[in-house]
């Protein structure tokens, strides 16, 4: 009986035993859903990536797991960027995306930034950053040049996001500049810029190339924007002829110093990132599957269709764009709070 008994014990042991060692392989995402948090209003530029990359992600990441976009618009994506980092220590099951802009007002101790760029955990940049930056105006309106533009009476009223943003930094570089135009700041993202322009509620909106010809290009094909400015270069894009160019605003050196350091905070414009405090082990998974989903051929044929530009930026070049800014001068950084607020 005592055997009997004793090989039950023995029976059941190696069950239990068989059994931990089972759930212990098991992928920590099987079974979970993975969140990812964007900062922005449906229907814009950074919803349609977050979307496209959501739709695939699963596919890369042990487990399987479910993967959900949420939207927190609001302060141009700051809001979601202060409620994700509150999240420490991360978990791996909530994704951050918001505007690189943001991370000057961080430099800058802007009292509404609740965040250390130091200390987030980058996924990377799923495309071209913001470079270079349009301003596309309503073609009903007299503005046909960039002629029409520097001589006009009236003033552009262009709509954008928040401080935060490349869209209001180069507006706001250009009325700083003594050029008739304003920032319209609150929309809660470039959709609905887009659709105060159809309404005639706003003459202008400044845009990256890519976005525009890609999201928005309708608005191009369908007459109801032109091209009048482009600021700043992107090699992988072709220049959009016939337009003015930087080098028309004829800076002085002063000027040129803080054009050239705005233009530098454009190269990266839609951040991953995982909050402080998530395990290493899931950061890795969660940065190798971010790069397999953007180089899989299923979603780079989605993103052909959406004429959206597939180039990622890796979690260390955002590592170095970030502590680049952190060695800008004092001075530089005051200018630069100085002309996005429009002091």
């Amino acid at each position: 009986m005592k055997m009997v008994r004793s090989m039950i014990l023995g029976i059941a042991a190696l069950v239990l035993v068989a059994g931990v060692a089972g759930a212990a392989d098991e992928p920590f995402y099987k079974g979970k859903t993975i969140r990812i948090v964007v900062g922005y209003s449906p229907g814009g530029g950074f919803d349609g990536f977050s979307r496209l990359l959501g739709r695939f992600l699963s596919k890369h990441v042990p487990g399987n797991p479910s993967v959900i976009v949420v939207n927190m618009p609001g302060a141009s994506s700051m809001s979601a960027a202060n409620r994700v980092y509150a999240m420490q220590p991360g978990n791996g099951l909530t994704i951050a995306v918001f505007n690189a802009g943001t991370l000057i007002q961080a430099v800058n101790r802007d009292p509404s930034v609740k965040f250390d760029p130091r200390k987030y955990i980058w996924l990377g940049d799923p495309a071209l950053g913001s470079l270079p930056e349009v301003l596309w105006v309503r073609s009903d309106l007299p503005v046909k040049t960039f002629d029409d533009f520097k001589n006009s009476k009236e003033i552009l009223h262009s709509g954008s996001t928040g401080i935060g943003s490349a869209s209001t930094a180069a507006t706001q570089l250009l009325r700083y500049l003594g050029y008739p135009i304003k920032a319209i700041m609150g929309y809660g993202g470039t959709a609905r810029v887009m659709a105060a322009m159809e309404r005639k509620e706003l003459d202008a909106r400044v845009m990256s190339q890519a976005t525009m010809q890609g999201t928005y290009k309708r608005y191009i094909e369908s007459g109801l924007v032109r091209p009048i400015l482009s600021i700043g270069d992107e090699p992988r894009l072709k220049a959009i002829p016939g337009i003015a160019t930087i080098k028309d605003l004829n800076l002085n050196a002063e000027q040129q110093k803080i054009a050239d350091f705005m233009i530098g905070t454009w190269k990266l414009l839609r951040l991953f990132a995982l909050p402080p405090g998530t395990p290493p082990d899931r950061v890795a998974t969660l940065r190798k599957a971010f790069m397999d989903t953007l180089n899989s051929p299923e979603l780079l044929e989605q993103a052909k269709r959406q004429k959206l530009i597939i180039s990622p930026a890796s979690p260390l070049s955002v590592e170095k764009t970030v502590a680049g800014l952190y060695t800008a001068s004092p001075e530089l950084l005051a200018k630069y709070d100085e002309i996005v607020r429009g002091k």
